[in-house]
Formats: C-alpha cells, sequence, structure tokens
C-alpha cells in the first residue's frame, strides 16, 4: 500500500472509531477532531475528504465499484451458462471479502447521508441490470417476468445479506454465505414461476 492509500485508510477508520467509540452521532464528528486524533494537519486530511459524508461515501462507492468490476469481469471471461451461474457465487464472496472494518456503521450512513443515498440508488439500478444479465446467461430459458421477479428477488436478497452481515465476524458471515448461496441457486432453477 502506497503512502497516500495508507493515510487515506487511517483517515476512514479513525472518522468511524471516532463516531463508534465516542457514543456520538454521526452528525457531531468533524474533520478537524479527526485530524487531532490522527495529529495531521486539517489541510492534509481535507486533501483526501472534504467532509464526514465524503469518508463515508468512499467506503461505500469503494465496495461498490470493486464489485461492479469483478461482475463486468467475470461475465466478459465467461464462455457457457455453468460459468456464468459461478459468478453469481463468486460475487458473494467478494462482496464479504471486502465489506469494511466497521460495515454496520457505513451501512447506517448509507440510508440517510444525501451523498451516500444517491450512491445507494445508482448502484442499486447498476447491480439490478448486472445481476438480471448473470441469471438471463446463468440459467437459460426464463419467461421475461419470471426473470424480472427473480433478479428483484436476488437484488433483495444480496441487501438485506448486507444489512444482516454488517453486524457479524468475518466467519459468520461465510457461513451465511454459503447458506445464501444454495438458497439463491435452488430459487434460480426455477424457470417458469415465482
Amino acid at each position: 500500500m502506497d503512502m497516500q492509500t495508507e493515510k487515506k485508510v487511517k483517515i476512514i477508520n479513525k472518522t468511524i472509531d471516532s463516531m463508534l467509540k465516542s457514543g456520538k452521532g454521526l452528525s457531531e464528528v468533524t474533520l478537524t477532531d479527526v485530524a487531532k486524533e490522527l495529529s495531521m494537519p486539517l489541510s492534509e486530511l481535507t486533501h483526501f475528504f472534504q467532509s464526514v459524508e465524503d469518508v463515508f461515501l468512499n467506503e461505500q462507492r469503494r465496495v461498490n465499484l470493486k464489485l461492479e468490476k469483478y461482475i463486468d469481469l467475470q461475465l466478459e471471461k465467461a464462455k457457457n451458462a455453468n460459468e456464468v451461474k459461478n459468478i453469481l457465487d463468486g460475487l458473494l464472496r467478494e462482496f464479504v471479502d471486502l465489506l469494511p472494518k466497521n460495515s454496520s456503521a457505513v451501512l447506517a450512513a448509507t440510508f440517510y447521508l444525501p451523498l451516500c443515498l444517491k450512491e445507494r440508488k445508482r448502484a442499486k439500478e447498476e447491480y439490478r441490470k448486472k445481476l438480471r444479465k448473470i441469471i438471463k446467461k446463468g440459467w437459460p430459458g426464463k419467461v421475461e417476468h419470471v426473470l424480472e421477479r427473480q433478479t428483484d428477488l436476488v437484488l433483495l436478497s444480496i441487501y438485506g445479506f448486507y444489512d444482516y452481515c454488517s453486524g457479524l465476524t468475518s466467519k459468520e458471515r461465510k457461513v451465511m454465505l454459503n447458506d445464501l448461496s444454495n438458497m439463491l441457486n435452488l430459487h434460480l432453477q426455477d424457470r417458469l414461476f415465482f
């Protein structure tokens, strides 16, 4: 990790830790306080982030962009339906590995910070398109309304999984991941109903 990335990660972790450990609400955490806690000039910190909202947006966007890139790359490489099916399992594994250390705080912020809400909406639309493509290629032969409904249900399941896993340890997340993966695969085998 280069120096700039290392500083950025320290700022992110300290901002989230400051909010969680001090019992302060998100609105009470300031970049000035974070800079003091890190013994860093405020001007250096604001080189990376202009507001506390930017810190949370960065974490949200980091996960989203990596997952979107993963899906695109895997779809490009997949040569048959079985390889496309494996993208969904791989996506879920990537997701569990990418969840930030304090994912519950990041998740909470995404529900009310304006920039995070905008990113959440953008990502949800993007995930829906990509999941639809995975389902259509990985489980071919579905009638259109089933494809649409299953895409929505998979998207809902993944967002629910994020909510549930945000408070779990890495080991517990992996156990839940296997259960979710099995459930989704069984669900997607149905071509005509659901």
